[in-house]
């Protein structure tokens, strides 16, 4: 495997227009794309189980004395923090430290978790990283280094913290809820069951022994290597005064590093799903990338994506002036990870991802079953009919063109140009049900 070769080449291709979802003819090159969405600087990873690895950079740091990207300059790792800190909190489970499955009023000793009418609820590890306990909905901005407050002030909503205390405003793990208020928590109870910063537990338990050595949760981490940090910029190209906001919550939003160093902890969990690792046993790196809520796309720290063609898991980021992702595409054994210093650098990342997808991901090729075939009703002005040929389904809804849907690995089929999913569920009668999903809704079609 010569990444290199395959990296300059993906590059210099990728698709303009990748979020239509179809591969367009019109390719870009990513300094064509930088210029396109006003990106300054981006910084891309790949590296594969076998050790090796792959860097490249381009455009400048900004700032007023900018400099050229390069591979050891350190970006806000924005979410993926989430990652990294789930990361930490399995080895402490472990250790025996922590419990999946324990109350978290077992560990908190700084500040209790309340609801809004200030109760106590049961709310345990397993459910803060998966954002499953239902907490508030916060998307953490940053401070100013001088008008920071404290993790717990952040936790009660005091001093000059702009978000609102963190409650339980949702039935614990009933439903899953994206939010940073989960790591908050998270971070407040690592350092409280531990004894130690959270920042300074980090570096031991994660980031010295993954070898992510361009990497810290330390909020003064980037002043004292300011020639080699990415300052932010807001949509349009607009600087972020003082270069960068200052994240308290750092297990949230607070990481910075390089994609090195990102594609070395998802490549050490890709190991350890395979029992390969010295760090982290099996068991605990498969529930990371396993659905903790049914038909979901988050495990345990987190995103997963099983969908045929996109076979991968990792995380996303996203803060003031920064976008980054880092994934593994675990059947290939290979990582990437990319790190923009703008927030218009969304449709940059997805090109770079679609271009990883298409080089790495796993298509599924499982053979449905003959018996489904048939006429199926969601309404009675809307019939829907099923073909099987030569091992494909052919699905056909009313009005529409007949399409061959897409197997999927658990059983799923999806629709090749539709937000679509297709299952069929055997009834109490043994006759198939359809059950369509679109956005996230599952409507019934059964068997005529």
């Amino acid at each position: 495997m010569d990444l290199s070769a395959d990296w300059v080449a993906l590059l210099g291709q990728l698709d303009r227009h990748v979020s239509s979802g179809r591969l367009s003819p019109d390719t870009a090159t990513v300094s064509d794309l930088m210029s396109s969405y006003r990106v300054p600087g981006v910084s891309i990873a790949v590296g594969h189980v076998s050790g090796q690895v792959w860097t490249t950079a381009y455009g400048v740091t900004g700032g007023e004395t900018s400099t050229p990207v390069t591979a050891g300059t350190a970006f806000a790792a924005c979410s993926i923090s989430k990652h990294v800190a789930a990361f930490g909190a399995l080895l402490l489970v472990q250790e025996g430290v922590l419990d999946l499955d324990t109350d978290i009023g077992a560990y908190l000793t700084s500040w209790q978790l309340l609801d809004r009418a200030g109760r106590q609820s049961h709310v345990t590890v397993r459910q803060l990283l998966a954002h499953t306990a239902g907490l508030s909905d916060t998307w953490y901005r940053g401070y100013a280094a001088d008008r920071a407050p404290s993790l717990v002030q952040v936790l009660e909503g005091s001093g000059l913290t702009t978000t609102p205390p963190v409650r339980v405003t949702l039935l614990p793990g009933s439903r899953f809820r994206y939010s940073g208020s989960h790591y908050s928590v998270l971070q407040q109870l690592m350092a409280d069951a531990t004894g130690a910063p959270f920042e300074d537990l980090m570096r031991t338990l994660v980031l010295q022994p993954v070898a992510m050595a361009d990497s810290s949760f330390d909020q003064r981490f980037p002043h004292q290597r300011q020639q080699l940090v990415a300052r932010g910029h807001h949509v349009g190209g607009t600087r972020v005064p003082g270069g960068w906001h200052v994240q308290p919550e750092t297990a949230a939003a607070g990481l910075w590093s390089t994609p090195a160093d990102l594609i070395r902890l998802d490549l050490e969990i890709a190991r350890a799903a395979s029992g390969d690792s010295k760090l982290l046993g099996r068991d605990l790196a498969t529930e990371m990338w396993t659905p903790q809520i049914a038909g979901g796309g988050y495990g345990l720290g987190t995103e997963i994506d099983e969908r045929a063609g996109r076979r991968r898991f990792g995380h996303t980021g996203l803060n003031v002036g920064y976008t980054c992702f880092s994934y593994v595409w675990p059947d290939s054994g290979t990582a990437v990870a990319a790190m923009t210093n703008s927030e218009d650098g969304w449709e940059l990342l997805a090109s770079i991802r679609a271009a990883a997808d298409r080089r790495y991901a796993t298509s599924v090729t499982a053979a449905p079953p003959d018996d489904v075939a048939g006429r199926y009703v969601l309404r009675d002005d809307y019939p829907i009919d099923i073909a099987v040929t030569d091992g494909h389904l052919t699905f056909s809804a009313a009005a529409q063109q007949p399409v061959v849907l897409l197997a999927d690995a658990d059983g799923r089929y999806l629709h090749p140009g539709l937000d679509l999913e297709v299952r069929f569920v055997r009834s109490d009668d043994q006759r198939y049900v359809l059950e369509l999903r679109q956005e996230g809704v599952t409507q019934t079609a059964r068997s005529q």
